[in-house]
Formats: C-alpha cells, structure tokens, sequence
C-alpha cells in the first residue's frame, strides 16, 4: 500500500512529539516525587579561621601543657574574653602584619618594620595578662561577699549545689558568670568537683583555691562548712583591708614609676612629631636604633625595680 507522503512525514512526528510529552511527564512527576537536591552550605568566616588556624592552635596548647602552662582556652577563660584559640592566633597573627605595614608605610625597607612587627606580636599576650589581673583581682575583692552569701544559704538549709546557685544568681560578675557556669555544669550532670576544679582553671586565685579545698573536704569528710566559711571570710576581709592600706602607702612611689616611664616617651614622640629634623638621626642610623633601645632598656629595668619595691604580695 502506498502512502502518501505527507503521511509518511506526519508519522514518525507525531510519534516524536509523544515520546517527548512522555518523557516530559515522566520527569515531572519525577521531580515532584524526589526531593530537591539542598544548596551546599558555605562556610562562615569562622569556620573558615577555625579549620585553617585549629591544628596550629592545638599544638601550641599542647606544649604549653607539657611546660605545665595554662592552655590557650585557659588562658582566654581567665581573662574573661569570648575567644577561641584559632581567632587568638589570628588577631595575633593580624597584628604582627599591621605592624610590619605600618612600619614598611612610614620607614620603607629597614628595621622598622620588623620592631613594628615584633611589637604588633608582643601586644597581645600583654593585653591578655592585663584582662587576666583586673578580673582576679576583682573576683577576689568580691570572694568575702560572696562568702558570706553562701555560708548564709547553707545556714538556711540548702545544699551546695543550691547554695550555689543562689551565689550565681545574687551576685555581681564576674562571680556570677562563673559560678552561673558551675550551676549550670552540676545541672547537666558534672559532679561539684568536677565542676569546682574547672572553676580553678578559669580563675587563678590562691584565695578561690583555699575557699574551694574547704568545700571539697566538707563533701568528703563532712563537718559545719557555714561555720569554715565564716571564718574563711572574716580572714579575706582583714586581707583585703591589709593591702588596700599598703596600696595607699605606695601610692606615691607607684607615680613615680609612671612618670619616669612615660616622661621620656612623650618626650621622645614629641620631638619626632614637631622636631623631625633634629630627631632624624635617632632613626635612620645604626648608632640612633642602639641609643634608643639601650634607652628603652633602663626605662624598663627602671620601672621593673620600682613594681618589684612597691609589690604587695597575695
């Protein structure tokens, strides 16, 4: 039989156009059956600082363990700072290369940069050892009163861990932050040990670590703990008063220490400012580097025998 060929044409189009509708429906219902593939997450700048800068982190925590230090996470704990040790590294890390620019800006290719760099990787630390003594020393201007809080709410009644939780929540940072934290860890299931002897590691007090052996002695052994800890904070209170009459007494040998330490400092930013010409040849010769850093020496040494002369002992 012959077709025409019109028909011939018509056929295998219109077989097409079903097999594509099919196909069509087929991936429809398809889709509409299998969920949607969910868009990769991309990392935060965080996470980001955290993979690359973790490793490092960890090592340098893990020698300073072995050297008997306080780890990184510690020592960031202590100073009351919401850090982790990879974000340390990179303000660290940050400020060394600011330094090194600002010093490559202003002084070209010498040594400048490299004091601005070693600088810019000193500051740091330092700024974590002063955070480190201002929240001590406040938490132990504040350890009588709350002494006298817990011994109270174990007069009443309460257990320690009650007792507390009622020192978290009646008193002032950082007491409360921290003892809020050792409440929260006893609710989750940590033992007040436990959760006492983490307390030592993000507090480093002598005064703290004499209130928290007695605590730990009276869950153990047993005995009046309000009575111990009347007479414990009886003790910090003349102690505290001891050193705020020796801190009067060395006000005055504590200026001097400053002024002697600052005095040349201005003096010498200055004449580098409003003088630059007569200060040149302190910065762009060998002789001018040494001159200021033998000078930078006996300020330190200096200020170091006067601290030491004034000192007040814990």
């Amino acid at each position: 039989m012959n077709l025409p060929p019109e028909t011939v044409v018509a056929i295998p189009m219109a077989a097409a156009i079903i097999v594509f509708f099919w196909a069509l429906d087929r991936v429809r219902k398809e889709r509409r059956v299998s969920p949607a593939p969910q868009p990769v997450a991309r990392a935060t700048p965080r996470e980001l600082v955290e993979r690359l800068l973790k490793p490092a982190a960890e090592n340098l925590s893990q020698r300073r363990r072995v050297q008997g230090k306080p780890t990184l996470s510690e020592d960031l704990a202590r100073a009351g700072l919401n850090l982790t040790p990879p974000e340390y590294l990179l303000i660290r890390i940050g400020a060394v290369a600011l330094g090194a620019l600002i010093g490559l800006f202003r002084f070209g290719f010498s040594i400048g940069p490299i004091i601005l760099g070693v600088v810019g990787f000193v500051i740091p630390p330092l700024v974590v050892a002063y955070l480190q003594r201002r929240r001590t020393k406040l938490f132990n201007e504040q350890l009588a009163s709350m002494l006298q809080l817990l011994s109270n709410s174990l007069k009443t009644g309460y257990a320690i861990d009650r007792a507390l939780e009622t020192v978290a929540a009646k008193s002032q940072p950082p007491v409360s932050t921290e003892f809020e934290r050792v409440a929260t860890e006893i609710t989750l299931g940590t033992s007040v040990e436990d959760a006492l002897s983490a307390l030592l590691l993000r507090i480093n007090s002598a005064d703290l670590e004499f209130i928290v052996t007695a605590i730990l002695l009276h869950i153990r052994v047993g005995g009046n703990l309000a009575e111990v800890l009347d007479t414990i904070s009886d003790t910090l209170r003349d102690r505290l008063q001891t050193k705020r009459d020796m801190s009067v007494l060395t006000a005055q040998s504590r200026a001097s220490a400053s002024i002697i330490t600052g005095l040349p400092i201005l003096l010498a930013l200055g004449l580098y400012v409003f003088v630059p010409g007569y200060y040149a040849p302190m910065t762009t010769t060998w002789i001018g580097y040494v001159m200021l850093g033998f000078a930078a020496f006996m300020i330190l040494l200096g200020n170091l025998i006067i601290q030491r002369m004034t000192a007040l002992e814990s």
